[in-house]
């Protein structure tokens, strides 16, 4: 299922019901016409936020040409909360779910002018958080500590190489998708390359071109070429994991997803920074991370997955304005 598009369906629905209600209260003659009311509510919800948080919004500005009182009626979804009023509050719910928030302006013989907007309630930690699937196998997995922060990392021993399990999360660098700190701790961060070299705990490395091949190796018949597309190897390295409780890779006939070696990796996309803002795209279908390996001056490789393809890509980018997840590696001990 494609979670995105699930939830922009689903605001459709629920915005077209909304309207529907608020022009029940006030039927008129067909043959009455109506003109349109100048501007829409104005208010912003964050992509993601957690239980509990609250945010409180006053809708103004939207006037009818002759003069009319305007109203405003405000309707969530997930909490059927419906208020006519100026000021609202949306306190979320203790519930891992995606809750839409719809202001309608009104007034007696004018069109309704609607604004929706949704946010999607995450929870961090691997019991009873966002992420779900992630289980540790004994004897392979182990919990590593990063003393910068005190984040805990799900890892696993891959061969002779110890691997993060889990994206790297650490703050002091990187940004957090869609700008939105709280899933910081749920999904990882995007680096730059010039960030991901140096944001590896001590000990721990930005994995290399020779890491990702040794890794395959475990799986393959032989150790694939560490430059070039490991072909029918994606699946081995991919984690079928929920997202509040919606499988995260949709589903493709030629894509087996085992995980066989422990590694979880999951489609969060990737993004484009520029001057004054930073683009994500492509979550559900791609998954990118960073290597240390250097094409030039300018630019890094980075190993990728596609959601339609069994193949492990390679691909390469600008060190300062791609961003991609992180998977830290150390030779184990």
């Amino acid at each position: 299922m494609n979670t995105v598009m699930d939830i922009k369906k689903y605001i459709l629905f629920a915005s077209a019901v909304f309207v529907l209600f608020c022009a029940a209260s006030c039927k008129k003659d067909k043959t009455e016409s109506y003109s349109y009311l100048t501007g829409a509510p104005e208010f912003t919800l964050p992509m993601f936020a957690t239980a509990g948080e609250s945010f409180t919004f006053t809708a103004k500005d939207v006037t009818a040409d002759d003069g009319s009182k305007v109203g405003y009626c405000w309707y969530t979804t997930a909490l059927n909360i419906r208020d006519t009023i100026d000021t609202f509050t949306l306190t979320l719910p203790d519930t891992l779910c995606t809750v839409s928030l719809t202001c309608a302006a009104f007034a007696d013989g004018y069109y309704n002018s609607t604004t929706t907007q949704s946010v999607t309630i995450v929870r961090a930690g691997r019991e009873n958080g966002s992420i779900t699937g992630l289980t540790a196998a004994e004897g392979r997995d182990f919990l590593f500590t990063d003393p910068r922060d005190g984040h805990s990392y799900l890892c696993a021993t891959v061969g002779t190489k110890d691997w993060f399990r889990e994206n790297l999360a650490y703050k002091g660098s990187g940004t957090a998708l869609e700008n939105c700190e709280t899933v910081s701790d749920v999904f990882g961060r995007f680096y730059t390359w010039n960030e991901a070299i140096s944001a590896c705990p001590d000990g721990w490395r930005l994995s290399t071109l020779d890491d990702w091949a040794d890794a395959a190796s475990a799986v393959l018949d032989k150790r694939p070429d560490p430059s070039v597309r490991f072909q029918s190897a994606a699946g081995y390295f991919m984690g079928d994991l929920r997202f509040n409780g919606e499988k995260m890779w949709e589903y493709w006939p030629d894509v087996k997803i085992t995980d066989k070696l422990g590694l979880s990796m999951i489609p969060l996309g990737y993004a484009s920074k520029m001057a004054n803002r930073i683009d994500f795209d492509s979550m559900y279908e791609y998954a990118a991370f960073w290597t240390s390996g250097e094409k030039d001056a300018e630019q890094a490789f980075y190993r990728y997955f596609f959601d339609e393809s069994p193949d492990l890509f390679i691909g390469y980018s600008s060190k300062k304005s791609f961003a991609a997840n992180v998977r830290c590696v150390r030779d184990h001990e």
